[in-house]
């Protein structure tokens, strides 16, 4: 089977030849095996030199695709608003903030208060998308290392769609076929964000009617912003493929209990996953955190049209019971097996998974969230091998 042949098969939950292996690469790890600052991952004007080390890296080492272009992303002109937001002034990136180290950190996260509760009555009345217009002054001066006053973001968003275009279509010609092309969070994740954790949670208690509104805007807008983005890259294919992928993280089980969850997150996360599979998407569920106590929640979804995407902190052996015949399930090679581990210890684990969670298919060998930058080549190539040397049959 060809790479492309692997991937579809495991999604449609049909058996394969081996179970495929798409390791959640960014930049950072081929960049720090070149001997290059990890602070070119985070400027666009770098992106056909990471374009390439991730080719060499394939050719060593044999993976069969991408979670995601390493060339762009397909933004719309209000999806790239929301990157904006939590990843200007908020994120703190190597070779931009004399606070990061440009030669070998990767980003740093620094959570502060976007909104107050008082911004949520206009949110309601602008919109998402208008209320994040009106608010930019609130962000940094820069986005993926170009300033705003001489970038604006729309052309930011055309010039990223344009290199997202460009590496989806050079992989497709190789056989690297590429999972998704756009990433939003979900509309509870992006509250929190903009809250902060603390903030959220206790808008949960204090104003939980104005919360639940104001998740009705966010995730309306995002819902759409991402289809637009995917349609401003072209139609989507027969095979729903590249499609969206959700970063989900704060709604999790190792956050709030089942209410909560039943409240604020799921109804928002359930609709916009129909809305983007109706559109002709796969998509991606990007786990971050524990969410096993969420699995059964999952089985609402649209059969063999996602992707449980978890990374090393859920049981991934509990979603195979749960959700096996669902939808596909993809993970989960801990960070720390990747770069403390041993080569023995990443092959046996990687036996465990392929031998378990991929028999009878409808499972995709990857790792715990994204490729350490600190990552063991000898580990990485461990990983790869065993989805070529054991079998899940």
């Amino acid at each position: 089977m060809t790479s492309t042949e692997r991937l579809l098969a495991a999604v449609n939950l049909e058996p394969t030849d081996r179970v495929p292996v798409f390791p959640h690469l960014n930049a950072e790890f081929p960049l720090k095996l070149a001997g290059r600052p990890v602070s070119d991952a985070y400027d666009i004007t770098k992106g056909a030199d990471v374009v390439a080390l991730m080719l060499k890296l394939r050719e060593e080492s044999g993976f069969d695709g991408l979670t995601q272009a390493c060339g762009g992303m397909a933004f719309s002109d209000e999806l790239i608003k929301l990157y904006a937001f939590f990843y200007g002034d908020t994120m703190r990136y190597p070779g931009g903030d004399d606070r990061v180290d440009a030669d070998s950190s990767p980003p740093q996260f620094a959570e502060r208060a976007i909104a107050t509760p008082e911004d949520y009555d206009a949110i309601i009345a602008l919109g998402w998308n208008n209320w994040c217009g009106e608010n930019m002054d609130r962000i940094s001066k820069s986005l993926f290392g170009l300033p705003l006053d001489q970038y604006p973001l729309s052309q930011i968003a055309a010039a990223s769609t344009a290199g997202y275009v460009n590496c989806r279509d050079d992989f497709a010609r190789r056989d690297i076929p590429i999972i998704a092309g756009t990433v939003p969070s979900d509309a509870q994740m992006i509250l929190s964000l903009l809250r902060t954790l603390t903030g959220f949670s206790m808008d949960l208690y204090r104003c939980p009617d104005k919360v639940t509104e104001v998740l009705k805007v966010i995730s309306r807008d995002i819902t759409q912003g991402a289809i637009d983005s995917m349609l401003r890259a072209g139609p989507p294919s027969a095979s729903g493929l590249p499609g969206i992928m959700v970063a989900a993280e704060r709604g999790s089980g190792a956050y709030y209990n089942l209410k909560v969850f039943e409240k604020f997150v799921w109804p928002y996360m359930r609709e916009a996953i129909h809305a983007w599979v109706d559109a002709g998407f796969v998509v991606t569920m990007h786990m971050d955190t524990n969410w096993t106590k969420n699995f059964p929640y999952f089985l609402d979804l649209p059969r063999k049209k996602c992707i449980a995407m978890l990374d090393s902190t859920s049981d991934i052996f509990k979603a195979k019971e749960i959700l096996g015949n669902h939808m596909c399930i993809m993970g989960d090679v801990p960070p720390a097996l990747s770069t403390l581990g041993t080569v023995e210890e990443m092959e046996a684990y990687c036996r465990k998974l392929i031998e378990v969670v991929g028999k009878g298919g409808g499972f995709i060998l990857g790792t715990g969230c994204a490729v350490p930058a600190e990552t063991k080549i000898e580990n990485f190539k461990a990983m790869i091998n065993s989805a070529k040397k054991y079998s899940a049959h």
